[in-house]
């Protein structure tokens, strides 16, 4: 969703208040730009930059052209060298979070967007960017909070409704989540994640019908998207629709064969139909994914204590609480497994 800024006076082949002039190389590297000729324009600036290594201009478009280049740790010591010394330009400093957030550096991004916003705080891109890193942060409250103020300032951005509409959900607002997955929708009809954001709210707020329609839009405009083959599944679980739900995670799973959550949800059916075994090995496959998926223990304990496997049964909700002590569903689940034990 993120979108590199070109500063206006870079891309025009003519006075500079940086360069006192430019030369024909520049010039030619400039319309290589200009032209969509990415490899011609790098090896232009390049050449500018051998023989004048602090010509600012150049350092951000050879920047620029990296990026578009998905080149991003290149990048990152051109723009470096262009912020320190021009620290002036809030598009520079705006790219170089951009570049921070893909090499996973998002405390370097902060940092970045937070200059350039001291330089800039009408620029609604920035806004939005910054978001995006609090998200990576889990922060969802200062996401939520710039996004605002980047939809204030473009009323109509729709990368910023569909962001604030994913950290809604990250905090379990759904309700408050559904109608900006709207707004981004009616701006982006499209885009196949705010589709499959909209269905996984509905999902959670027991809409179950109205969560499969907006899977099914989803899959209609991306069949490969194993998220959204998932939340159809889990849509037609809601609704006890357990072969068509089974069908679903199958595709999720032909798709990513490696989608802990898939097997997790598989294991959830066959709990609720029964099929101990099948549980157990779904769960297995979603733990040696994800270890670490203390819902996976908890099933897994719920199949063990079905089967009247009550030692194993303990071992498993036990290895739940280790992994989320807050887990309440596994303490009850041990208690009774324990009493059925006679411990």
């Amino acid at each position: 969703m993120a979108e590199l800024v070109w500063d206006s006076r870079e891309l025009a082949a003519g006075e500079s208040c940086i360069m006192s002039s430019l030369d024909k190389k520049y010039q030619d590297a400039v319309k290589a730009v200009n032209d969509g000729q990415l490899p011609e324009a790098e090896r232009l600036f390049k050449k500018v930059l051998k023989t004048e290594p602090n010509n600012v201009d150049s350092l951000n478009l050879l920047t620029g052209v990296l990026m578009i280049m998905e080149r991003h740790a290149e990048a990152e010591q051109y723009i470096a060298t262009a912020v320190r010394l021009y620290p002036k330009s809030d598009a520079s400093f705006y790219n170089y979070g951009l570049i921070s957030r893909k090499l996973g550096k998002p405390q370097q991004a902060l940092e970045q967007f937070n200059r350039a916003l001291d330089l800039n705080a009408e620029r609604a891109e920035t806004w939005n960017n910054r978001g995006t890193v609090f998200m990576d942060l889990t922060q969802y409250e200062n996401a939520i909070s710039d996004f605002d103020r980047a939809i204030s300032l473009m009323p109509n951005h729709w990368a910023a409704f569909s962001n604030k509409a994913r950290s809604l959900s990250e905090l379990r607002r759904y309700d408050e989540a559904l109608p900006v997955f709207d707004k981004a929708i009616a701006l982006r009809p499209n885009f196949a994640e705010d589709w499959l954001g909209r269905g996984a709210a509905l999902y959670y707020l027991t809409r179950h019908d109205e969560a499969l329609d907006a899977c099914d839009r989803a899959l209609a405009l991306n069949p490969d998207l194993a998220e959204g083959w998932l939340a159809g599944g889990n849509a037609f679980s809601g609704l006890k629709r357990y072969d068509h739900a089974l069908a679903a995670y199958d595709k999720a799973l032909a798709l990513r064969p490696d989608m802990p959550e898939a097997w997790f949800a598989r294991a959830n059916v066959f709990l609720d139909l029964k099929r101990y075994e099948e549980a157990l090995a779904a769960c297995d496959k979603a733990l040696a994914v994800k270890p670490d998926m203390a819902e996976a223990w908890l099933v897994s304990g719920y199949a063990l204590a079905a089967q009247a496997r009550y030692d194993e049964a303990l071992a498993a909700y036990d290895k739940a609480l280790a992994l989320n002590p807050d887990l309440a569903a596994a303490e009850t689940g041990r208690q009774h497994a324990k009493a059925q034990s006679g411990g």
